[in-house]
C-alpha cells in the first residue's frame, strides 16, 4: 500500500520520516497479527466478570510550525475500545486549521496499541470536508484515508499528542512504523485504560 501522507504535515513528516525519527526509517512491513490480538490481563482472568478491554480515549488541540514558520493548529478527539474478543471499536474527529484553510474529517478507530501510558492509533476516514479540491501542493483528505497518531497519557499532568499523520493503519499500531514526535497538548486530556 503506498503510503499518503496527510496534507497538514507533508513538510514536517518528510523533514522526520527522511532523518528516520525515534525508531529508524518508516517501515512498510507488514504487521504482526499476534501483536494486535487482546492483551492478556491475569487480574481479568482470575476474577470473574471482570472487564477484559482496553480503553484509549481523548482530546487533543496541538500547535506547531513547519520549518517556513507557518502555524498548525491540530485539534482532535477520539474514544477507542479493544474488546474482549480482540474487536476494535471508536470513532476520531479531527480539525485543523493552515494558512488559512479550515479542515474537518471524521473517521472509525481500526486499531491501537498500548505501551506503558503511550498508545498508538490508526483510523480510517469517513467524511472529510478537504477531498476534492486541496490547494495546490496539498494531497487533500479523501474518505477512505488511514491517519496514525499517538498520545501519551501524562496522568494528570503533561499530556503529550502527535499530528495526524497519513500512514498504514494496522502496520502502525503493529509497531512497523516508528511513533512520531509529540509535543505538549495546549488544551484537553489524553485518557489510557490498559
Amino acid at each position: 500500500m503506498k503510503n499518503r501522507l496527510a496534507p497538514l504535515q507533508i513538510l514536517f513528516t518528510t523533514v522526520i520520516l527522511g532523518c528516520g525519527g525515534e525508531g529508524g526509517p518508516a517501515s512498510s512491513t507488514a504487521p504482526d497479527a499476534s501483536l494486535l490480538a487482546p492483551a492478556e490481563n491475569s487480574a481479568a482472568r482470575q476474577t470473574p466478570g471482570a472487564v477484559t478491554h482496553q480503553q484509549v480515549t481523548g482530546h487533543a488541540d496541538i500547535e506547531f510550525q513547519f520549518p517556513d514558520t507557518t502555524a498548525v493548529v491540530d485539534q482532535y478527539s477520539f474514544s477507542a475500545i479493544r474488546h474482549q474478543d480482540g474487536r476494535f471499536t471508536g470513532q476520531f474527529e479531527f480539525r485543523a486549521k493552515y494558512r488559512g484553510l479550515r479542515v474537518r474529517a471524521h473517521g472509525d478507530v481500526l486499531c491501537f496499541r498500548i505501551e506503558g501510558n503511550r498508545a498508538r492509533l490508526g483510523g480510517i476516514i469517513t467524511k472529510t470536508t478537504f477531498e476534492d479540491s486541496p490547494p495546490p501542493g496539498l494531497s487533500g483528505l479523501p474518505v477512505g484515508e488511514e491517519l496514525t497518531w499517538s498520545v501519551t497519557d501524562g496522568r494528570g499532568n503533561n499530556d503529550t499528542a502527535s499530528p495526524l499523520l497519513g500512514s498504514n493503519a494496522l502496520a502502525y499500531c503493529a509497531g512497523g512504523i516508528s511513533y512520531p514526535w509529540e509535543m505538549p497538548i495546549r488544551r484537553g486530556s489524553i485518557q489510557i485504560h490498559p
